[in-house]
């Protein structure tokens, strides 16, 4: 369940990651972000349920009950710390 747990925050941040480093860059932000920031990002407002495409995948994450061990989880998924363009 964890691979599918990280394909699902991938698939988030490949359609939210775009328009996030575009509003930073018009904010006068720059254009990275640290690992943590896009684990956040995805974990924000159930944009995995909405674009992570695996509703089983997303139950499970839901019943992970702590931050920390969610965060765990996703630094998995994001393998490097920094992320733009």
């Amino acid at each position: 369940m964890v691979d599918r747990i990280h394909r699902m925050a991938n698939r988030t941040w490949d359609i939210i990651g775009g328009d996030i480093l575009t509003v930073m860059e018009e904010m006068g932000e720059g254009n990275i972000m640290s690992k943590d920031e896009v684990i956040e990002s995805v974990s924000d407002a159930d944009y995995m349920m909405t674009h992570g495409n695996d509703k089983e995948a997303y139950e499970a994450w839901k019943k992970i009950p702590t931050w920390e061990e969610r965060q765990n989880i996703l630094k998995g998924a994001f393998l490097h710390e920094r992320y733009g363009w």
